[in-house]
């Protein structure tokens, strides 16, 4: 030991001189690890500035992890951990010892196998009883020690290390034991006999720290001010105030009363300057190393786990840093062999060991992009894994490296098999690549883009980078096989390996027309060739057809290759100008001002104007369908035919013409009849179309099927009738008869007489005009239908029709002319309420405002009260009989003549028969 002058080592306070300043402990010149062989007897003290001994060399039971930039001289160690006895039980510290010095050097015994019989101590203030026994080991003395005077028996045990370094040591000698702790041994005079012994210095040192923490003795560096403490023996060394946290760092100022400078912090394990001590730096580097943070706990859910897997001596190991809170959702811990976390969500800790802890710290643990831990660490192949939120952690078995696999590349892994699929094991975490990531494995690489993630084995990624990577062909999509060999499809390209010859790259412009044209699968397939350089742009060949780049756009050539090569090919007609239109064997594209098309009646371009209105409408994608012949010259225009119609081109108009409309024109005389050329597009109301010729109109159903011409005076009639919408697709062409002209609709019939007004017949009245016969029945409409009294009114030549909201009626013959005499439907009887129908020998008709009964006595009107009488007693049919005259009347009475007599109503409402 090297001690201070004019100080007294660990004085038993009982026997306390008061005539001199007490001695401490001074320092322990160089670290644990430098004591070793150098030191050789009780008497000899080493050098302030030793070398590093070899005894550091062969302690291969430590785990360095102390970083003295964490080192605050104020607080060494927290009282919690100071004072902590049940830090480790007897077991633990003799596995603790024996894991240190797992052999020792022959003829020598280590401290592991060190035995002495003990003698009773009996209690005091400072430590209860110690009850000796025989043969105890040095872990049981500890022990007993710990828990008798109430010390944390890792400190006893980093105090053994730091000052004989006894914990280690392979090749002890005796006095190493006889002054273990350094206990009543003055700077400069023999060590005090009566504190020899391992026991002694162990159970003397432990009661000394209480007797430090009574404060009745001890006050010069109480805790809770600021002293100054000295770097070295040599006051010249100088010293700095330092603020005293806690009992416990006071009481290590107390045993060594010196602070590590600057020099020596920087050592490390190592030696500083000579102003430089190590006592309390080796105390707190051990304490961190074998224990972890002297002055961190573990609280809570943490500790409860931790403490049941052995707290610091177990797998989990001694804390290391304090525990952290992660924004509300959940909480983590460092030790010196795992990390502890606890997301707020779960009830269960999980823990970060070996190759995933290390790996799980670079990413940033909970906020890297796996999230918190979702499961423990498992065994896979040789190597191990553990499950995070959003993805894993892979350790390989190779080198025990572990790397994150985070989502969303880690669904991609998985889908593949992940490290028993086609990538194997991850050989790096992911990285900027570009403007996404990557990440790479034993057997391949996974891309992630803006809007893609997708592996490619090792030869693939090799073809990409080679390509040109995201720059040249975008980003991975996925891989495939075809008849004609593999492929890679990319966001931007495509990269194709065809079954013999070299792999054929399709990207930039034309791969956007491959891929509009379906990509491999489509009707392109496959490429043949490289892209080549044309007069503005650029083409390349596939399986299909041809994708051509040019300034006028990107369009392949397909189901239109042989037309282009009929017609000369590009260099005749010009690149495409547009996609290829239509479908099966009826197809067309356009060439600048050429429209090519193939259907089965052959091969046909269409141009000028009748092709600017074909590609208008269209194309073979359109209505008309693929061209069936060649522009041909028509009178005085011109006319092409296609599968649904016709185009013609005259000075009047260029328009399309449906098949439907096109043979009704030719039934009707084609353009040199009288309906002439068409005059503008056909228009739909999506049940029927009609189109406008130089004279009149064709009117047809959708579907074609039906449909006549409309023309001259019938037209004109037909839209003053409302038209299309009104009387619906003609049901045949126009009649001409003695009477005028006339035409038949679905919903109406047009007249137009030799002379008079022409009109329509539509609605209810049509319908019940076509319901009795029609034309054959009513003939024709002599007037156009007028409303009177609410109702519709309609004369035909043998009736007049009444349409209302009762129904549909009709009166003709006789009862007509009878009607009308008396006012017709704005008359006393107003409109018919049925059709006349036969009765008794005579005819009825029931109006609105009476009954007209005809027979063989004539004509008569019945109405009123007293028609009403007369028909409740069975009318024609009863006593009555039919009526000889109408009512009359007179005072107080009216009457009317029957048959059978007249009925008499009287004033007072009484009915009679005279």
């Amino acid at each position: 030991m090297v001690t201070a002058p004019n100080f007294r080592h660990n004085v038993d306070v009982t026997r306390f001189d008061t005539r001199s300043v007490p001695r401490l402990t001074a320092l322990l010149v160089v670290a644990t690890f430098m004591l070793g062989s150098l030191v050789t007897a009780p008497a000899t003290a080493a050098p302030l500035n030793a070398p590093v001994a070899t005894q550091a060399m062969v302690d291969t039971g430590i785990v360095r992890a102390a970083d003295l930039s964490q080192f605050r001289p104020g607080n060494i160690i927290s009282d919690e951990r100071f004072f902590d006895t049940a830090s480790m039980n007897e077991a633990q510290i003799d596995a603790f010892l024996r894991e240190r010095v797992p052999t020792c050097r022959s003829g020598y015994t280590c401290l592991k196998d060190f035995r002495q019989t003990t003698n009773t101590r009996a209690a005091d203030r400072y430590c209860a009883e110690y009850q000796g026994g025989s043969s105890e080991s040095a872990a049981r003395i500890i022990y007993k020690v710990a828990l008798a005077c109430g010390i944390n028996p890792q400190v006893l045990i980093v105090t053994l290390e730091k000052e004989q370094g006894l914990v280690t040591h392979t090749w002890p000698s005796d006095w190493r034991y006889t002054i273990a702790m350094g206990q009543g041994c003055p700077d400069t005079a023999a060590c005090d006999t009566r504190y020899y012994g391992f026991f002694n210095q162990v159970y003397g040192a432990a009661r000394q720290f209480q007797i430090y923490t009574e404060g009745r003795y001890f006050t010069y560096y109480a805790p809770g001010k600021t002293w100054n403490i000295r770097f070295s023996p040599d006051a010249s060394c100088g010293s700095s105030p330092v603020y005293i946290e806690n009992q416990a760092t006071a009481n290590l100022y107390y045993y060594t009363p010196y602070q590590p400078n600057a020099a020596s912090l920087r050592a490390g394990y190592g030696q500083g300057d000579g102003c430089s001590t190590y006592g309390n730096r080796n105390f707190y580097q051990r304490f961190v190393d074998w224990f972890g943070a002297p002055s961190i706990q573990v609280t809570g859910a943490l500790y409860d786990y931790w403490q049941s897997q052995g707290g610091a001596t177990g797998w989990i190991g001694a804390p290391i840093a304090p525990m952290r809170g992660w924004n509300g959702q959940g909480w983590s811990q460092r030790f010196s062999k795992a990390d502890l976390y606890l997301a707020a969500d779960q009830s269960t800790v999980r823990a970060t060991i070996g190759g995933t802890q290390v790996e799980y710290r670079i990413v940033g643990e909970v906020q890297s992009g796996l999230g918190w831990p979702r499961g423990p660490v498992l065994a896979a192949a040789g190597g191990w894994y553990q499950d995070f939120v959003s993805g894993r952690i892979y350790v390989r078995p190779a080198d025990g490296v572990g790397y994150a696999v985070a989502s969303p590349i880690n669904e991609v892994y998985e889908a593949a098999g992940n490290i028993n699929g086609a990538l194997g094991w991850p050989t790096s975490r992911a990285y900027r690549f570009d403007a996404g990531s990557r990440q790479d494995f034993a057997k391949g690489s996974v891309f992630q883009g803006p809007s893609t993630v997708a592996p490619l084995d090792t030869a693939w990624t090799s073809a990409y980078l080679a390509t040109g990577g995201p720059s040249a062909v975008g980003w991975p999509v996925t891989t495939g096989t075809t008849s004609t060999g593999t492929h890679a499809q990319f966001t931007a390209g495509l990269i194709h390996r065809p079954t013999s010859g070299t792999a054929i790259t399709v990207r930039g412009e034309v791969y956007r027309g491959f891929a509009a044209a379906g990509g491999i699968t489509g009707t392109l397939g496959a490429p043949l060739e490289g892209e080549r350089t044309e007069a503005d742009g650029f083409s390349q060949r596939f399986q299909g057809g041809t994708v051509y780049a040019t300034s006028r756009g990107t369009f392949a050539v397909t189901g239109l290759s042989a037309a282009l090569t009929a017609f000369g090919g590009v260099a005749r007609i010009g690149y495409p100008t547009g996609p290829q239109l239509g479908s099966g064997a009826s197809l067309s594209q356009d060439f600048g001002p050429t429209t090519l098309t193939t259907s089965p009646a052959g091969v046909f371009g269409v141009t000028g104007v009748i092709g600017r209105t074909y590609r208008g409408l269209g194309g073979a994608g359109g209505a008309l369908g693929a061209a069936t012949s060649a522009e041909g010259g028509l009178q005085s225009g011109f006319l092409q035919s296609f599968e649904n119609g016709r185009i013609y081109c005259s000075a009047v108009a260029t328009t399309s013409v449906s098949t439907a409309a096109a043979r009704i024109l030719d039934a009707a005389g084609g353009v040199t009849g009288r309906l002439g050329w068409p005059v503008g597009p056909a228009v739909s109301d999506g049940l029927s179309i009609r189109q406008p010729f130089q004279g009149g109109e064709i009117w047809t159903s959708a579907d074609g099927t039906t449909g006549a011409p409309v023309v001259g005076a019938v037209l004109q009639t037909a839209r003053r009738a409302g038209g299309i919408g009104i009387l619906g697709v003609p049901t045949g062409a126009e009649q001409e008869s003695p009477a005028g002209w006339s035409q038949s609709f679905a919903r109406g019939i047009v007249f137009v007489p030799r002379s008079g007004t022409a009109s329509a017949a539509t609605g209810a009245v049509f319908t019940h005009f076509a319901a009795g016969g029609g034309m054959a029945t009513y003939g024709f409409a002599t007037a156009p239908a007028s409303t009177i009294s609410g109702a519709i009114v309609q004369q035909f030549q043998n009736a007049t029709v009444f349409a209302s909201s009762t129904g549909t009626a009709e009166t003709r013959g006789y009862i007509r002319t009878f009607h009308e005499r008396w006012g017709g439907p704005g008359g006393v009887l107003g409109i018919p309420k049925q059709n006349e129908f036969a009765t008794a020998g005579g005819y009825r008709q029931d109006f609105a405002g009476g009954t007209v009964l005809v027979s063989s006595t004539g004509a008569f009107l019945t109405r009123g009260a007293l028609g009403a009488e007369y028909l409740r007693r069975g009318g024609p049919s009863g006593a009555l009989g039919w009526p000889l005259g109408n009512e009359t009347t007179g005072e107080g009475r009216w009457q009317q003549r029957f048959q059978g007599g007249t009925l008499v109503l009287l004033a007072n409402g009484t009915y009679l028969v005279e």
